[in-house]
C-alpha cells in the first residue's frame, strides 16, 4: 500500500509590478514558507488577500506548493 507524507507547503502571492518597455506585464513573486497543511483554501485566500492589502501592487494571483513524500 502506498503512502504520502505531507512534508511542507508554500504560498507565493504573484503581484502586478508594472510593464516593461514592450508594455508586457511584469511580476513579482512573494514567497511564504512553512505553510501547515491543515489550513483550508478559504482560510490561505483570506490570508492572502490580508496581506496582499498592505501592499501598493495589485495582486494578481494566489499559489499554493505542496511538498509530499511517496512511499
Amino acid at each position: 500500500m502506498q503512502k504520502t507524507n505531507f512534508l511542507g507547503a508554500t504560498l507565493r502571492l504573484k503581484y502586478m509590478a508594472g510593464h516593461n518597455e514592450k508594455n508586457e506585464p511584469k511580476f513579482a513573486i512573494k514567497t511564504y514558507r512553512n505553510v501547515n497543511g491543515t489550513h483550508t483554501t478559504e482560510a490561505l485566500v483570506a490570508v492572502a488577500k490580508a496581506i496582499a492589502s498592505l501592499s501598493s501592487q495589485p495582486l494578481d494571483g494566489i499559489l499554493k506548493q505542496e511538498t509530499t513524500e511517496l512511499s
